[in-house]
């Protein structure tokens, strides 16, 4: 338990670092971009004196460095600033959507794991033959599909020619089906892949030929000795897949016109809301971080070798 623990620790401390240098270079970005922030609020007519004032009032005449701590500090606190924009607080624009962000993933990742997980099982059960190129055709097309396009070709299908399923946007659980689904498909091929080549090495191993010389029925050497170790990966993996799917959301809300955090970061990137690109850029990477390390525990706590790799 102490081995686990100082383990854990250990990654949390490897996340800060993370974090921060993600944060000064995202900082650094939103002040290279051309445009002054106070031109863009007030408009360009108001008098340079004012846009002086207003200048000094927000820090923005203070070196980078300061205004960097200012922002962050502030950040820290909950303080996302105010959106250019809507003329409000920022965090009040995320959080009033990011429910709806959180909604979708979860929805799309359930999907994929209920689905992709047999799929890859039974192909590396069923190795060679039509079974196993079937679903391995299926995970490659999938995977290799642009998002946007699969989105639309849902809609087309579904919601234009056989009318079944909402075209876009919020009108109830029924509007959350295409969305989740654009999202889940390539996630369930990339699951189904990794759980069939994950159990073709498992099932070479020395443990689970022991298992078949013993005699064992075929369902306990499969799932209790075979099936059990190759989920492994596959758990870590959710944990790496959410913050991926928040950040993928975006193509996916814009194409629904799904209200979530997505669709309001590609709104504020073309209408140039900085304070709210910056924000939500950065809980995605604090998402991101946190998720791996959370999948780094999570394989240390099902897999002991690795946290004693670790430690040597």
């Amino acid at each position: 338990m102490a081995g686990m623990l100082k383990y854990a620790v250990k990654k949390i401390f490897l996340g800060i670092p993370a974090i921060l240098g993600v944060s000064i270079i995202l900082f650094s970005i939103m002040h290279m971009i051309p445009g002054d922030p106070i031109v863009l609020i007030v408009g360009e007519r108001v008098d340079p004196s004012r846009i002086e004032e207003l200048r000094e009032a927000w820090g923005l005449n203070k070196p980078i460095y300061i205004q960097y701590f200012y922002w962050l500090s502030h950040f820290i606190q909950g303080d996302f600033g105010t959106s250019i924009i809507h003329r409000q607080p920022v965090s009040d624009l995320i959080f009033s959507r990011l429910p709806f962000t959180i909604e979708l993933t979860l929805t799309s990742l359930i999907i994929a794991y209920i689905i992709g997980i047999p799929i890859g099982v039974v192909a590396a059960l069923k190795r060679g033959s039509w079974i196993d190129y079937l679903a391995m055709g299926f995970a490659i097309f999938f995977y290799s599909m642009p998002g946007f396009w699969l989105g639309l070709m849902l809609m087309l299908l579904f919601g234009l020619y056989l009318k079944w399923l909402p075209l876009s946007g919020y009108s109830g659980p029924e509007s959350l089906i295409l969305p989740a689904l654009t999202l889940a498909l390539p996630s369930i091929a990339m699951i189904a892949r990794l759980i069939r080549s994950e159990m073709l090495e498992v099932l070479t191993e020395d443990y689970v030929r022991t298992a078949w010389a013993k005699g064992l029925p075929s369902r306990t050497v499969i799932f209790r000795h075979a099936f059990k170790n190759a989920l492994i990966p596959v758990i870590v993996m959710f944990f790496l897949q959410l913050p991926w799917l928040i950040g993928g959301a975006v193509v996916i809300e814009t194409v629904f016109a799904w209200p979530g955090m997505g669709r309001l970061l590609y709104k504020s990137i073309v209408r140039q809301d900085y304070p709210v690109v910056q924000a939500i850029i950065l809980i995605i990477a604090i998402l991101t971080v946190i998720s791996n390390i959370l999948g780094d525990i999570v394989s240390a706590i099902l897999d002991p070798r690795i946290r004693l790799e670790e430690a040597g």
